[in-house]
């Protein structure tokens, strides 16, 4: 969710007509946010150590995401994270003395991190997040893409509020660094652009990108999403969401596409 920093996107978005200038970026003193996330998703195809796509043994998966903001300081914003999947792959053409197809279903990692403000310049709010992950069992760690049931991940953030067409917009740019991805250490580049066509509506349009730093027998592996959404606010506390993801490019990474739903709470 990386991908999963919508929260800091919102107070963001919100903050456009407020003088809180490295406010921009961290939850408002005393307030916070809940996202609760579900997937569906499939791939049948997959990108080989060229980029090419090819046909591989198909799976579904089915997530639920659970991302909680909370301002504990001016200075301090506080993120955690849980998750539960369920996931069904296929051995496709596989002998009948092949392992059985992978299939996992519980819970899936824990997660918890810190956002400071660092400075501004010119409009733009700089930001620091770090923080840990952890798979809830060996067996999850498989399945989310985890060398290791442990994972430090840190990144810089950048916001930018501006008008476009007379209508409130924003761009985010978050660089960071994961460690023990699925190939090794990974790079993490997640970049958002939002919209408010009207004043309940916003429109989101995400792209999340993973490199590993290290390279195997078969390559490196870069794994790339886009997804684009809208978040409807049904009143000042929830707001409803709908989109689609699709990864349009990739190396040693499935082509994987779906849809996701979310509720957002704020309090």
């Amino acid at each position: 969710m990386s991908k999963r920093y919508w929260p800091a996107l919102l107070w963001g978005l919100s903050a456009l007509t407020t003088p809180a200038g490295a406010g921009a970026l961290l939850a408002p003193e005393g307030e916070g946010l809940l996202i609760v996330t579900t997937t569906f998703a499939d791939a049948n195809d997959a990108y080989d150590r060229r980029g090419r796509l090819i046909k591989t043994p198909p799976y579904h998966k089915f997530e639920t995401q659970a991302y909680l903001e909370y301002g504990a300081a001016g200075w301090l914003t506080v993120a955690a994270e849980a998750s539960a999947m369920d996931f069904h792959g296929s051995r496709g053409q596989a002998s009948l003395a092949a392992p059985d197809a992978p299939r996992y279903s519980g819970l899936g990692l824990g997660a918890l991190a810190g956002r400071v403000p660092i400075t501004e310049v010119e409009g733009v709010f700089v930001s620091l997040q770090a923080g840990l992950r952890a798979a809830s069992s060996h067996s999850a760690q498989t399945f989310l893409d985890m060398k290791e049931r442990q994972q430090f991940d840190a990144r810089l953030q950048f916001f930018r509020g501006f008008r476009l067409m007379d209508l409130d917009a924003f761009c985010d740019a978050q660089f960071g660094f994961r460690t023990a991805g699925q190939n090794g250490d990974e790079a993490r580049i997640d970049l958002t652009a939002g919209l408010r066509p009207a004043p309940r509506f916003m429109v989101l349009a995400q792209s999340f990108t993973a490199l590993s730093l290290s390279r195997s027998a078969s390559g490196g592996v870069a794994a790339q999403k886009f997804q684009i959404s809208g978040v409807y606010d049904i009143d000042a506390t929830f707001s409803v969401q709908l989109g689609f993801v699709d990864a349009p490019m990739g190396v040693n990474s499935p082509a994987e596409r779906g849809v996701i739903s979310a509720l957002w709470a704020r309090f």
